[in-house]
């Protein structure tokens, strides 16, 4: 009785078994795992591809203005709990595989400003819409269509692209999309070893709404692309017709590719089409490896087009040249560039400064201006803007455990079009735009002149040496040198990283192989960033800032009607704060900032404070 019982347990089991199976298992090719089942017991084929993943970020923030700027003297003191960078405090995705060619995905958020007006205000909806990705692979090549919804995409960097930049900026402000980390100290850790973060998808790339179309791996070393849709640019809430349209061919051929795209974006003026203005931009973009010499770049034509501007197709150049240390010592890359004024596009990686033309949809609620005005701007290395040609050397060193990359700009303007520059205050700039929380205001501060813009603010200088139609007597000439040095070494055997960052910039009519330190600069800004990181337990990472700044103006620029003298400023920024790992999914991230600034030509430009901030993020 026993030897039967046992074989019709025996049985039992291996008729319980048979029922799963495991993940990547081709039902038709192992009858024998089907017959005897597998151990240990698998979920059905059909559910192992669906997923349900996203984030609850939680952030507060308490700000004390104890010298506050005239138009916040009625509220000094703020208590803000949300996100004002307009992230959701929850995001949920659902995605799943239909099979192995075909997968989609959609997402939810839910967002409470609590702005004190109920029940109105829980949104809940679609974050970036519904999304449709599918594959298939044939033998001829591998193909791709992403349609609805948002998608982060690129082309080239003159068609379709953000600026990356060096490598060469403060960590110490979380952005809304850093990812938790394995370890506490991951992210100072990668940044010390490799000069840069882990970010999301959006990570040098430009959302685009529509329909993309990819074919990749096809014979002879072919791949393109086709996009028709809508970028931040195009939409608002008006029904008038506007549209992008842009696409690329590309040869690869070894470790190098040669590629055509193009990118064109209309706008009626108005609901019948009768008018219309727009950009069209054609560029080939390369790159060749050639003796471990690293050659990349980028050179086209493209045009603004309106009812009151159309002076034609101007030039857009770009060109890399990266040496390795064995042919000069130390690792150089050699950038030139130059972008005709009448070259224009706002979802690339070089600013627009010279035409002040903007969307008819972008007078309606929910949309943005088609060509945003940033004037002449004082920019970081490698940032580009229109209007102008410049040349760029980057290199780095190391000396023990003491790393440093540099990096030295030369440029000016190609025609001298605008009498305003604009430059940033990077020591207080994410406090300093949480003056203003809500929408992108500008010619506030007061004197009317700051813009807001996303998660930062700038100021706009005006120049006094102009014609009598306000032209400027003068090209502009710009100069930045940036230093940023890093060290990790150990303290009581723990973790300890130092990180500097030095920017040193002017603006000047005559040429200078080097930034201008006299009264002969327009402009002069200074900025010095320090920051410091602890690991002073497994899980807890000690933070800290220091940052510094000193901008000078000379008298050919607007001065004070009062004192009569030009822009002297000086800002300072002192903070704390602690990185906690609560486990591998959640991350408490507390920061105290000290802050003050004030400009000594101008009584009423000055503000002192302190905020607290507090971030939960939890992945699942």
């Amino acid at each position: 009785m026993k030897q039967i019982l046992l074989i019709f347990l025996l049985i039992s089991s291996f008729e319980l078994l048979a029922q799963y199976v495991p993940e990547n298992i081709d039902t038709s090719s192992h009858k024998k795992e089907l017959l005897y089942g597998v151990f240990p017991k698998e979920r059905l084929p059909k559910l192992r591809n669906f997923s349900i993943s996203g984030y609850y970020r939680f952030m507060t923030n308490v700000r004390n203005l104890s010298d506050p700027y005239p138009e916040l003297k009625n509220n000094p003191r703020s208590i803000f709990v949300g996100d004002d960078s307009q992230i959701p405090q929850l995001s949920l995705n659902i995605a799943g595989k239909l099979s192995d060619k075909t997968n989609f995905s959609t997402d939810f958020f839910m967002w409470s400003p609590m702005m004190g007006n109920g029940t109105v205000e829980n949104v809940k909806g679609l974050n970036l819409g519904v999304s449709l990705t599918g594959t298939h692979s044939t033998s001829v090549g591998n193909f791709k269509v992403l349609a609805g919804g948002i998608n982060w995409y690129s082309l080239s960097p003159f068609t379709f692209y953000t600026n990356r930049g060096y490598n060469r900026y403060s960590l110490f402000e979380r952005n809304p999309w850093d990812p938790n980390t394995k370890a506490v100290n991951s992210r100072y850790e990668d940044f010390y070893n490799n000069g840069s973060l882990n970010q999301d998808t959006r990570w040098g790339q430009q959302a685009f709404q529509g329909i993309i179309l990819e074919g990749n791996d096809l014979p002879k070393g072919f791949s393109g692309a086709f996009m028709y849709g809508k970028t931040q640019l195009n939409g608002g809430f008006a029904p008038i017709p506007n549209a992008s349209i842009g696409g690329r061919i590309k040869k690869t051929f070894k470790d190098n590719y040669i590629s055509y795209n193009t990118f064109n974006s209309n706008t009626s003026s108005d609901s019948v089409k009768n008018e219309s203005l727009g950009f069209n931009l054609h560029t080939l973009n390369f790159l060749f490896n050639i003796k471990k010499i690293k050659i990349e770049g980028e050179v086209g034509m493209g045009r603004f087009y309106s009812k009151i501007y159309d002076k034609g197709w101007g030039e857009a150049l770009d060109l890399k040249v990266q040496f390795p240390k064995q042919y000069t010592g130390i690792p150089l890359e050699i950038h030139a560039y130059q972008i005709s004024p009448r070259v224009i596009n706002n979802n690339s990686v070089f600013w627009n400064s010279s035409i002040r033309e903007a969307n008819p949809s972008g007078t309606a609620e929910g949309s943005q201006l088609l060509l945003v005005p940033f004037a002449s701007s004082m920019v970081q290395v490698g940032q580009m803007t229109n209007n102008r040609r410049g040349i760029e050397l980057n290199t780095e060193f190391k000396i023990g455990k003491l790393k440093a990359t540099i990096g030295h700009s030369i440029s000016e303007e190609i025609e001298n079009i605008s009498s305003q520059v604009t430059y940033s205050h990077p020591t207080n700039n994410l406090t300093l735009s949480r003056f203003w929380r809500w929408g992108f205001p500008g010619g506030v501060g007061p004197y009317g002149n700051l813009t807001k813009v996303y998660r930062g603010v700038f100021e706009t200088l005006s120049l006094t040496d102009v014609d009598g139609t306000g032209k400027p007597l003068n090209k502009k000439r710009f100069n930045t040198m940036e230093l940023n040095m890093k060290y990790n070494t150990k303290i009581l055997k723990k973790d300890f990283y130092v990180y500097y960052l030095l920017t040193l910039a002017s603006l000047q009519k005559n040429f200078s192989p080097i930034t201008v330190f006299t009264e002969k600069a327009y402009l002069r800004t200074y900025y010095h960033q320090a920051e410091f990181y602890y690991r002073i337990m497994p899980k807890v990472m000690w933070t800290n800032y220091v940052g510094y700044e000193r901008i000078i103006a000379n008298y050919d620029t607007r001065v004070n009607q009062v004192t009569r003298r030009p822009k002297n400023q000086t800002g300072w920024g002192l903070a704390t704060g602690l990185d906690i790992m609560m486990n591998k999914n959640a991350g408490l991230y507390l920061r105290q900032r000290w802050f003050g600034y004030n400009d000594s030509s101008f009584p009423l430009d000055h503000y002192k404070g302190s905020e607290t901030t507090a971030e939960i993020k939890i992945f699942f």
